[in-house]
């Protein structure tokens, strides 16, 4: 627990030094970013595969839960974890110049796997705050859509029906960005499409300062890569989309980190996100197994 509080406490330090440079929405707690362990001598490596164990040291502190998402659009009110249980986590590293994403959820009434439901994470990512007027639906400010539209910012969601190689899905231009290497998912479920079901998630995506909607590949002369680097901050937007009525309708909750519907179309209703430097004393040992927490059981007990 002492850990933890300091940890917490470097987290608050390092957001109060940028406070002035930025001031997106939900200041109301801390969003950071860990840099996951490529390559570390004794300590194991975050690797894509659905297997989320080894983020099983990182602090709670760091987790976005469902009791941090705010429903925006169909006005339930407090979440209710007996029906949608979340633990949610970005990573970044500067070694592979990736953004890491970690979900482990649970539901009552699962049905990601069938085309045709509403049930996914939606992440809009702004690496440097340009996309702040629009970057989706950009014909309406008077950008050209054919150049401008998912350029300035990524909205990306996993969409597991499509099938192994293809559960990528990016609003805009730009689709040779959703695959592998650039884009990724792995995934492993406890459970049945269309009923109580946990999914632990890991997703992976390039950061771009500009993605011309009309690029075909990584040589586009306008393309800029973000760098990341260690203390910058950067505006990411989520929605969990749940979806209790199967193939068919729509979502039946829409929870958001910003607490803003528009986080898909304009980046400041994004949250801004602090990217911390490698500490190893959060992660996985080579030689330590991960202890089964609490978590696990708190999601057993949702579904008795």
């Amino acid at each position: 627990m002492k850990r933890i509080i300091i940890i917490a406490a470097v987290v608050g330090l390092v957001l109060a030094t940028f406070t002035a440079s930025s001031a997106h929405l939900r200041t109301d707690r801390n969003w950071a970013a860990v840099e996951v362990p490529i390559g570390v001598d004794g300590i194991r490596p975050v690797q894509m595969d659905g297997d989320i164990s080894e983020w099983g040291n990182v602090p709670s502190v760091f987790w976005v839960t469902q009791d941090d998402l705010i429903e925006t659009v169909k006005g339930l009110g407090d979440p209710d974890a007996a029906n949608l249980a979340e633990r949610i986590m970005f990573g970044w590293s500067s070694k592979t110049n990736l953004v890491y994403f970690m979900e482990d959820r649970f539901d009552d009434l699962w049905y990601a796997t069938q085309d045709g439901t509403h049930e996914t994470v939606e992440i809009a990512f702004d690496a440097d705050h340009s996309g702040e007027v629009a970057y989706v639906d950009v014909a309406s400010v008077g950008l050209d859509a054919e150049r401008w539209e998912g350029a300035t910012a990524q909205n990306i969601r996993y969409q597991l029906f499509k099938g192994e190689g293809s559960e990528i899905w990016l609003w805009g231009g730009g689709q040779w960005a959703a695959v592998e290497p650039f884009s990724g998912v792995r995934w492993s479920v406890d459970g049945e499409a269309g009923s109580a079901a946990s999914l632990q998630l890991e997703m992976w995506f390039t950061p771009f300062d500009d993605l011309p909607a009309s690029s075909t590949g990584p040589d586009d002369p306008d393309l800029i890569v973000h760098t990341l680097r260690e203390s910058e901050i950067v505006g990411i937007g989520f929605s969990v989309q749940d979806d209790d009525n199967g193939p068919g309708g729509a979502y039946n909750g829409y929870w958001t980190n910003s607490g803003d519907t528009e986080l898909y179309f304009r980046a400041t209703s994004l949250v801004d996100y602090v990217l911390l430097g490698f500490d190893r004393s959060i992660w996985v040992s080579d030689q330590t197994a991960v202890e089964a927490d609490s978590w696990g059981r708190i999601k057993a007990s949702f579904s008795n």
